[in-house]
């Protein structure tokens, strides 16, 4: 059974992603600041753990969620973290 919440979270979810995303996009022409994608690096990885731990329909308890998130946040952090060294180490 669908939690009721679930079709109205992912909309508003993906009316924020694309509210925010032009002003990433155009806003600056110069290249980030490393602050700036360490906060897009921790909502990539929060939205994406969240995500994981919600399709997981086997977790039923609230102690399984939180010891699954935290293993898929930090899966997501340093699958970031690897992809985006191998980007700067080709690219730059």
């Amino acid at each position: 059974m669908k939690a009721w919440w679930s079709a109205r979270f992912h909309l508003i979810l993906i009316t924020l992603a694309l509210s925010i995303m032009p002003q990433w996009l155009f806003a600056k022409q110069e290249p980030l600041d490393w602050k700036t994608h360490g906060l897009i690096a921790l909502a990539i990885a929060t939205l994406g753990a969240i995500g994981l731990v919600m399709r997981n329909k086997k977790l039923d308890t609230v102690t399984a969620k939180i010891m699954v998130f935290g293993v898929y946040f930090w899966l997501l952090v340093f699958a970031q973290a690897i992809l985006y060294g191998i980007y700067y180490g080709t690219l730059r």
